[in-house]
């Protein structure tokens, strides 16, 4: 989980970065092409060894996973367009309700946490710990109202996504899960990108432009997604996007070391909420997976 998240602190620079030389639909549709790339060879091995039918049976699987994906990456890619990093770290971190929500209503493994004070104790350290976080930034950040529009569609859809993953995609193991579900998603997205993008700009990039593009791939999508599905087959959806909100407080700590840049006393105090409230979700998801399967070992 922490892996997962040290690559997608920094992927959103990245793509705030690529905003001044390509097209969302272009940026969206070469980096999902990358991804499909690299994991499709995984995923024609190992579903060579299944019979016809377990073949039929894992893409129909992945398919509402994939749907759901591909309408929160177009979200995603062209969130950057409408908002500035701090905006886009924060917006993108809404989705914990909508997966909280989703959460209980489709899966009966998360309804159990709703009765665990542990568990709402963890969630609002970790929702206070993140407020604060943005408590300065964001009185100085201008939104839009379609920036926001598209945080919030991304935020709804990616709610359901991880959702999904978590009830159609247990069953397999993370590379074969996400490896078939990026290929889902990365079809209609290059095909998106052929139709609304300005592809014949990617002629013009530098070796380093692409590096770049490549890279934000390798990291945000082809390694970040495998990392976090097994997460979310580990720590159920709801506690694993209760991590997802230490982003923006890793990327601050990023920028602290490597950078330079200072953090205020305000944003430690947040960084130390936000872990808090974290170990909290951690414990409480654990403590009713022992509740769950001690009675049944009995």
């Amino acid at each position: 989980m922490l892996l997962a998240l040290f690559f997608w602190a920094v992927v959103p620079m990245m793509l705030v970065h690529f905003t001044q030389w390509m097209d969302p639909w272009t940026a969206n549709g070469t980096r999902y092409f990358f991804a499909a790339s690299f994991w499709l060879p995984f995923v024609v091995r190992a579903l060579r060894c299944m019979t016809p039918a377990a073949r039929r049976t894992a893409w129909r699987a992945a398919v509402i996973p994939a749907a759901a994906h591909g309408t929160a990456q177009v979200f995603f890619g062209i969130a950057p367009y409408f908002n500035n990093a701090t905006l886009l770290n924060f917006g993108c971190r809404l989705s914990i309700p909508f997966a909280t929500i989703f959460g209980f209503w489709l899966l009966k493994s998360e309804r159990a946490l709703a009765r665990s004070p542990l568990f709402w104790a963890g969630l609002l350290c970790a929702l206070g710990g993140f407020l604060l976080m943005f408590a300065q930034g964001l009185g100085e950040s201008r939104a839009s109202l379609l920036g926001m529009l598209m945080l919030l569609g991304f935020s709804v859809t990616w709610g359901l996504y991880v959702v999904f993953v978590r009830r159609n995609l247990t069953a397999y193991p993370a590379h074969l899960a996400y490896g078939m579900v990026s290929v889902l998603t990365g079809i209609p997205l290059v095909g998106l990108m052929f139709a609304f993008g300005q592809w014949a700009e990617l002629g013009h990039l530098t070796l380093p432009q692409w590096g770049w593009l490549v890279l934000s791939s390798l990291l945000g999508l082809t390694l970040g997604h495998v990392l976090y599905y097994r997460a979310i087959r580990v720590m159920g959806p709801i506690a694993s996007e209760g991590f997802m909100l230490l982003i923006p407080f890793q990327t601050a700590v990023l920028a602290h070391f490597l950078m330079g840049d200072q953090l205020t006393p305000t944003q430690w105090l947040a960084g130390a909420v936000l872990i808090l409230g974290c170990v909290l979700l951690l414990r409480a998801r654990f403590q009713q997976d022992r509740r769950t399967t001690v009675p049944a070992a009995n």
